[in-house]
């Protein structure tokens, strides 16, 4: 609607300007934003199962619920109506769970808790864009004897005697290798990495059906003639919802694509980046970003980027512009700048991702996600692991700890080893 609630940087500042919204509430607020840094404080020992070597970290997570705190194991409005029955406080709390692809009656609050502390300290962007987070890292892999190949697409994961030696490309060739690592996410690696024969003898058919894959997205890509200060744009990012119910915004989206979109996530990101200006001197990119349903682009599935014809452009053409007139609405003044637009569709996710069904979060965060005791960087498959978001949970630093869980995995006894890194800041997080 046309409420407006700040998010400001700050655990102080934060509860000040939520309490003065929110006058009768400051108590739950305060012990709201309490629980955030005390759920904080437990997730390491919430994920220890996935450092833990397979069957110790299995025991682990099987008994965790007897170790950890009952709201550990919640779903986000079932912790916060625990502090309040405000319905307008719980919407504007948890207005930010875009950022993991679950609406609060759904989304698991330690998924939720992990988001919103990060927050609270403000954002943090990469100088010179997300490129440079590869670009950062490909060097020190080359450094110590690694290689990095771009489309070189991998067609399955080579086994024999449920033991992984390798991977065969796309093109035919077949690269073998003491142990293989996937970070093409859970559900893409078992049912299109992974042989039926392979799958089934490890009972990974009926595993994988214990998950979902999370939210399909719709994004915009959008470029404005101007630099940031000429066209008044700001750091921050709006978060847009048409009402202060979010479960319920998003089963009205999910009957009709014609109803208000239930999240609409605009962001900045050449305000962001401190250099924009002197790579890209008046230019300036806004990225907005919605929730759908991959069945509305059903029909088209199986066919080319850019080659799918008439009716899926008039498509886009459509949700183009519903979104483009969210933007409009909040900063009209960008509407003569325009100068580039453009819409990815799920279609447009699973091509270049290779992902199951335009999914942007892996797996789903609900509270079933992290009671999976089988999900562990080691596989039933003998020098084969996974990696990424989906070993521990979503976000760059969720990936990032997925790796690390990941390397001690690997390691064996020696995963002390990579605790002595981590404490020598070697390996930066």
């Amino acid at each position: 609607g046309e409420d407006y609630y700040d998010f400001v940087a700050g655990k102080e500042n934060f509860i000040e300007q939520m309490a003065f919204r929110f006058p009768d509430e400051a108590a739950a607020i305060e012990k709201y934003v309490e629980l955030l840094y005390k759920t904080s404080s437990l997730v390491p020992k919430f994920f220890a199962g996935q450092a833990l070597p397979k069957v110790a970290g299995s025991l682990y997570n099987r008994f965790k619920e007897k170790l950890l705190p009952d709201y550990l194991f919640k779903t986000t409005y079932e912790v916060l109506f625990e502090l309040t029955d405000n319905q307008e406080l719980i919407a504007v709390l948890t207005a930010q769970w875009g950022d993991y692809g679950l609406p609060p009656k759904k989304s698991a609050f330690i998924m939720h808790a992990m988001v919103a502390k990060h927050y609270l300290n403000g954002g943090a962007y990469p100088v010179g864009g997300a490129a440079k987070i590869a670009e950062t890292i490909i060097p020190l892999i080359q450094a110590a004897g690694g290689e990095v190949f771009t489309y070189a697409g991998v067609d399955e994961v080579l086994v024999r005697n449920n033991k992984a030696y390798g991977v065969r490309l796309v093109k035919g060739e077949e690269i073998t290798a003491d142990a293989v690592v996937s970070c093409a996410g859970l559900v893409p690696t078992i049912n299109k990495l992974l042989s039926e024969e392979v799958v089934k003898a490890n009972g990974y058919d009926k595993l994988v059906n214990k998950v979902q894959t999370s939210s399909a997205h719709l994004c915009i890509y959008a470029g404005f003639k101007g630099n940031a200060e000429e066209l008044g744009i700001p750091k921050k990012n709006f978060w847009i919802y048409p009402t202060y119910d979010h479960d319920a915004s998003v089963e009205a989206f999910h009957e009709s694509k014609d109803y208000d979109f239930p999240l609409i996530y605009i962001s900045f990101p050449s305000a962001k980046d401190p250099n924009w200006d002197e790579r890209y001197p008046n230019k300036s990119t806004v990225e907005i970003v919605t929730v759908c349903k991959p069945e509305w682009f059903e029909q088209w599935q199986g066919t080319t980027w850019g080659k799918r014809g008439e009716e899926y452009d008039d498509l886009k053409q459509e949700l183009t512009d519903r979104l483009m007139a969210t933007l409009y609405k909040q900063m009209p003044q960008l509407k003569d700048a325009l100068d580039y637009v453009e819409l990815s569709t799920p279609l447009s996710t699973q091509w270049f991702q290779w992902n199951e069904g335009g999914e942007i979060y892996g797996i789903e965060h609900d509270v079933d996600r992290f009671r999976q005791n089988w999900i562990h960087p080691k596989t039933e498959i003998k020098n084969f692991y996974l990696t990424g978001s989906d070993v521990v949970t979503a976000g760059v630093g969720g990936a990032l700890m997925g790796g690390v869980m990941t390397t001690m995995a690997m390691m064996g006894l020696k995963a002390s080893k990579v605790t002595e890194l981590l404490k020598k800041g070697v390996i930066s997080t």
